[in-house]
């Protein structure tokens, strides 16, 4: 298994994005072909990118790769593989943003299954083209990592679908009493900077 550069968590099978120190941490589940992971990121990217830049979040992400398994395809664990490799070039972020905001019509349609229709994407970054960058994406390099990824999910029974936004333990997306909205997440992010004090807020970069 080769996994990507800087991953965390149990394994190393975790991608975060933000400062090591960040005092709020959400833990993310998508699937590059879910929709409703889609739609959250259309939702929440930018926020989420502002309080990561601001130091007050940090996000590790499960790149899940389940939907082929359930519609056929490959898309899902093709589309994992290339965010690792951009993980790698030091372009994770940027890459995910693109590649949720053109997601597939409906889970069925495997569009990410063509590996030069994500290059295309990927060329709308800059710095993330490159021989290896392509040759990873090609080659599937990550797939022993993807693959894991997943064998990890599967094992467990607390989440049982994506998206899924954990933050404290508590899954934002099901809490029907407040939907998950860029003002909630600003909002939970100040509560749970304050709980923990004037000491966890960043003070360098």
């Amino acid at each position: 298994m080769v996994a990507p550069v800087g991953v965390v968590g149990d394994g190393g099978l975790l991608i975060p994005v933000g400062r090591k120190d960040a005092p709020v941490v959400l833990t993310v589940y998508e699937d590059a072909r879910c929709p409703g992971c889609a739609q959250l990121e259309k939702t929440l990217h930018t926020t989420i990118n502002r309080l990561e830049d601001e130091g007050l979040l940090r996000v590790e992400y499960h790149v899940l790769s389940f939907v082929d398994r359930i519609v056929g395809g490959k898309g899902s664990k093709v589309a994992a593989n290339a965010l690792a490799a951009a993980q790698d070039a030091g372009r994770f972020r940027e890459f995910h943003d693109v590649l949720f905001a053109h997601p597939p019509a409906e889970e069925s349609t495997d569009v990410f299954a063509d590996r030069n229709f994500l290059l295309k994407l990927a060329g709308q970054i800059p710095g993330l083209r490159s021989t290896e960058f392509d040759k990873a994406v090609a080659g599937d390099a990550h797939s022993g990592w993807v693959k894991a990824v997943q064998g990890q999910f599967d094992q467990q029974t607390d989440i049982q679908a994506t998206p899924a936004v954990l933050l404290d333990g508590k899954d934002l997306v099901r809490d029907q009493d407040h939907p998950l909205s860029s003002e909630r997440l600003v909002e939970l992010v100040n509560e749970a900077v304050t709980r923990k004090g004037p000491a966890a807020a960043p003070t360098g970069p």
